[in-house]
């Protein structure tokens, strides 16, 4: 068996130290935006008591409802700037 595997350093994206630079930055812009929603909806979860009014069947079936429902709204908006804003939607709502 051969285990000297060769491949294409140019197959791997290697691009430019600023390129990879700039992709990560954005990763950690977008992680940190995602936060404030998150911490967002956490609080006012805790505040209204919501939670605490529904009984256990009902809040699996609203959980399931919206789980799904911006499961589904993420796969239609995935290529465009609208699946930002639902994704962030998404993460306020189960943070």
């Amino acid at each position: 068996m051969n285990y000297n595997l060769q491949t294409d350093p140019s197959a791997y994206g290697a691009g430019s130290v600023q390129q990879r630079n700039t992709v990560l930055r954005n990763t950690y812009w977008l992680l940190a935006l995602s936060m404030v929603p998150t911490v967002l909806g956490a609080w006012i979860g805790v505040a209204t008591g919501l939670t605490r009014a529904m009984s256990p069947g009902i809040g699996l079936v609203v959980f399931l409802a919206g789980a799904f429902g911006f499961m589904f709204a993420i796969e239609k908006t995935k290529n465009s700037a609208a699946g930002v804003p639902v994704l962030l939607g998404f993460t306020s709502s189960w943070g």
